[in-house]
């Protein structure tokens, strides 16, 4: 074992002979106890150290010992599985891609993995049905590297089965679905894809796939505009929680939010929408930068933007935010998912300017919103003000009316 770590060091550290002859060691022998070690390690290495490794093992792989990296199959990593791919795919001929097609079908969850990713780079035909299979696995990385395969062979029947799935009522198959297209990488079906977020009750896991497959900075300037909007809110809606903070370059949020401020600064009739998703960024971000344990284990680039965009956000002047809490309640006229949204915020913002707003709202027959209309009264204060009998008396589902009722003693 102290051969293994310093192994593990050498391959690992500054000087390249050492490194060298690790790597040679790694391969040569097929060390499936060192590349296991090897990945443990990888997650607490700087991204140029990752580099420097892979370059040493490819470095290190020949014509006669190329086939070692197919045991390393045995312990899967995001990490190696582009890497040891790809380079079997340079050495690629019909016995090895046969021993990968049987790892494909007959081989552990890792293997799997690594064999669907192999055949991304070598999309032979004769793996369509197992990858076919698989890219609706629940194992995400199999499930993934599967589709990826499968966009390279340009299948169709696949394309055609994640599509239906984007129109199903359960909403992880939806999910599934749209990380389908976000792998298969050909025809992204954005309308349909924006359909299913609409009607999910998981909508930020959705949106968070999006950017993946396109720019949402460039979206917005195209006649897509108020879908993009929409996805935005989702996205800042599950971004910290849902959404990992280190995917806000992949979300280009610093360009997006830059964007809006400027579209609401300078247009004659400024959007509520835009109001809510920058009154909303501008908590989120304050939330993300006085909080420490958000960021935590956060690299030094992303702690970096996190705070340049609040930095911007705040640049924008009390003047422009005030605005902004003015145009907000605009957004109370719209659907129930549009009326809810913007309540939360106020209730966020404790903005009791804006009570005889959501007081017009107790006027309406829908019971969600009398519900979530009330419990923003209370959360600003203000619930002494309103004769809450009538209201109760419109509702006719049970649960509600409890929980409006309940509102009245908390």
């Amino acid at each position: 074992m102290e051969n293994l770590d310093l192994y593990l060091k050498n391959l690992t550290g500054k000087d390249e002979e050492k490194a060298s002859e690790a790597a040679g060691y790694l391969v040569s022998h097929a060390d499936v106890e060192l590349f296991k070690m090897l990945v443990e390690k990888t997650d607490f290495l700087f991204d140029f150290v990752r580099n420097n490794v892979n370059k040493r093992i490819e470095n290190a792989v020949t014509k006669g010992n190329f086939k070692n990296l197919i045991k390393f199959f045995e312990i899967y990593s995001p990490y190696y599985d582009d890497l040891l791919a790809s380079i079997l795919a340079k050495h690629a001929n019909q016995d090895l891609t046969d021993d990968i097609f049987e790892l494909l079908d007959k081989g552990s969850i890792a293997q799997k993995t690594y064999a669907a990713k192999y055949f991304s780079y070598i999309p032979d035909t004769v793996a369509l049905e197992l990858l076919g299979k698989y890219a609706f696995s629940d194992n995400e990385m199999l499930s993934y590297n599967s589709a990826e395969a499968l966009g390279q062979m340009q299948d169709d029947i696949s394309y055609d089965i994640a599509a239906s799935l984007l129109s199903s009522k359960d909403d992880f198959e939806k999910l599934k679905a749209v990380k389908f297209f976000t792998a298969y990488r050909r025809n992204y079906p954005l309308d349909e894809i924006i359909k299913a977020m609409n009607t999910s009750k998981m909508p930020e896991n959705i949106a968070g796939q999006i950017p993946y497959s396109v720019s949402l900075s460039a979206l917005l300037k195209t006649d897509k505009f108020n879908d993009i909007l929409s996805v935005i809110d989702n996205i800042l809606a599950g971004l910290g929680e849902i959404l990992p903070l280190e995917d806000i370059f992949q979300f280009e949020l610093y360009e997006v939010i830059d964007f809006l401020i400027q579209k609401n600064k300078h247009d004659t009739s400024p959007d509520w929408k835009i109001s809510e998703i920058l009154l909303r960024a501008l908590v989120k971000f304050k939330l993300f930068c006085e909080n420490p344990e958000y960021v935590y284990d956060e690299t030094k680039d992303t702690k970096y933007e996190i705070t340049s965009i609040l930095k911007l956000l705040q640049s924008a002047g009390n003047e422009f935010w005030n605005n902004q809490k003015t145009i907000l309640p605009c957004g109370l006229k719209g659907s129930t998912s549009d009326v809810c949204s913007v309540l939360s915020l106020i209730s966020e913002l404790n903005l009791k300017e804006t009570f005889e707003n959501v007081k017009e709202l107790l006027n309406s027959n829908d019971e969600i919103i009398l519900c979530e209309a009330v419990n923003t009264i209370k959360n600003i204060n203000m619930l002494e003000s309103i004769d809450l009998s009538p209201v109760i008396e419109k509702i006719a589902n049970p649960n509600i009316k409890a929980v409006v009722e309940s509102l009245k003693y908390q």
